[in-house]
């Protein structure tokens, strides 16, 4: 084979395979679950069968295949108002289906980042209504699992409340997600990502047009069932 022939079949194979990847980043944004039968609030390793994972906080329950809001879902709707924003007991790393691995909490809502914020040294930029949005994870001596012990921290925010931090990231919970295991918040406003168990962000799978998030809610009311924001609303 001469030169010119290798060179145009490299080029081919290069574009090909750029194609393949940008594919799998794209098409794994289609449903925003993180595992089958909501394994991330148990713990279970994801298996390669694409099962529907569970609606409410309970493990043995069944649901649909999307992270979108389910308004007649109203036992998924009552566990995040219930749930979100809380002090967790547990922080664990967790093996998903789409996502690889993640941080979650012991009933498995999935942790994010912001790339606002700074790790070194670690401080929060998400105040005021960012943080009806996503609440931040209060630091309470959780228990760890799966993670290393020494890249756990807290950081004190404008508020007073100590955050829970991973590398010296913040961490935070996300308002639009309904149910344990959606991760609905990764990629929102190209700053929002789900947290890897090193403290990085997951990049694993990029939806390219995430839901929009909803609007703060008003002090008074805390549901993550408030009205979605019109796009422009990009904390």
């Amino acid at each position: 084979m001469n030169a010119s022939i290798r060179s145009v079949t490299t080029r081919t194979a290069l574009a090909a395979a750029g194609l393949l990847t940008a594919f799998a980043l794209t098409a794994c944004g289609s449903t925003y679950e993180a595992d089958p039968k909501n394994a991330a609030a148990t713990g279970a390793p994801a298996t390669a069968q694409a099962a529907a994972p569970a609606a409410d906080p309970t493990p043995e329950a069944g649901g649909s295949d999307s992270g979108a809001a389910d308004d007649s879902e109203a036992a998924g709707d009552a566990g995040a108002a219930d749930d979100v924003g809380k002090k967790p007991t547990t922080l664990k790393r967790v093996r998903t289906a789409k996502m690889g691995d993640v941080v979650t909490d012991e009933k498995g809502w999935i942790l994010y980042r912001f790339d606002n914020d700074t790790a070194k040294p670690p401080a929060s930029n998400c105040n005021g209504d960012c943080a009806k949005v996503w609440p931040p994870v209060v630091a309470d001596d959780q228990e760890i699992e799966g993670l290393d012990a020494s890249e756990v921290g807290e950081v004190t925010r404008d508020d007073g409340t100590k955050q829970v931090t991973l590398a010296g990231w913040p961490l935070y919970y996300y308002l639009g997600d309904k149910k344990p295991g959606a991760w609905t918040g990764q990629n929102v406003g190209k700053v929002w990502f789900a947290v890897a168990p090193d403290g990085t962000k997951n990049v694993t799978c990029l939806p390219e047009n995430p839901p929009a998030p909803p609007k703060p809610p008003a002090d008074d009311d805390a549901s993550p069932s408030a009205a979605a924001g019109d796009g422009g609303y990009t904390y």
